[in-house]
């Protein structure tokens, strides 16, 4: 008789660890979704911030351009 009670305490751990273990799981799915989510977010401001960042090169490349484009035809006006 001892023994059953030995096995029926066993048994009521294992439960009692399986229901912590599932709340554990849930818990960590929750997160899992809450970081999947801002990862998200992270992505698309970051393609944001690239692209515009992308632009702003491009006009900067442009000025400086244009720039050495003025500085040239100043030189070779004064060569005249």
């Amino acid at each position: 008789m001892e023994m059953l009670g030995v096995l029926e305490q066993k048994i009521e751990n294992l439960v009692s660890l399986v229901k912590e273990l599932k709340g554990e799981n849930n818990r960590l799915k929750a997160d899992n979704f809450s970081l999947r989510e801002k990862v998200t977010q992270l992505e698309g401001s970051l393609l944001k911030e690239s692209e515009k960042l992308h632009e702003e090169n491009a006009t900067v490349k442009k000025v400086i351009d244009d720039l050495i484009s003025d500085i040239d035809s100043l030189i070779e006006a004064e060569s005249r």
